[in-house]
């Protein structure tokens, strides 16, 4: 499967491209909070990609790390407009999250709506070491 990033300019020139970003002309927004304890150790340096499959190809839409306070906050987001009728459930776009900490990584499913901020909380458990030897 090839990778591209979304800002890649030979996947814009694509018609995957154009009929991704014509069915997906809202914008929602993604906010990445790390942590450890029961959310009471913020981990900084944890490593995110979001990411898409479009027909086959792995697309890219963003790649850092967690800042001190274990936070990556608003990435911006493709995903269909919200519909006038209040009776039609939402439309959404679903992104794969990969986050990586210590050689461990961890995926994630998240649905991004217009409009809306979605949280996505990662759950790092620590490894212990104590004589040489890992536990956890």
């Amino acid at each position: 499967m090839n990778s591209y990033l979304f800002t890649d300019e030979k996947f814009k020139l694509t018609n995957d491209y154009k009929n991704f970003i014509n069915d997906n002309k809202g914008v929602g927004y993604l906010n990445i909070r790390s942590y450890a304890a029961s959310s009471a150790v913020p981990i900084s340096g944890v490593v995110v990609e979001v990411s898409k499959v479009i027909n086959n190809q792995k697309i890219i839409f963003y790649q850092g790390k967690t800042n001190e306070s274990g936070m990556i906050s608003s990435i911006s987001l493709p995903c269909p407009l919200v519909s006038k009728n209040d009776e039609i459930i939402p439309l959404s776009s679903t992104y794969d999250i990969k986050a990586i900490y210590n050689n461990s990584s961890l995926n994630y499913s998240v649905d991004i709506y217009d409009k809306i901020n979605v949280l996505q909380s990662i759950n790092i458990v620590p490894s212990l070491r104590i004589e040489d030897t890992l536990y956890g």
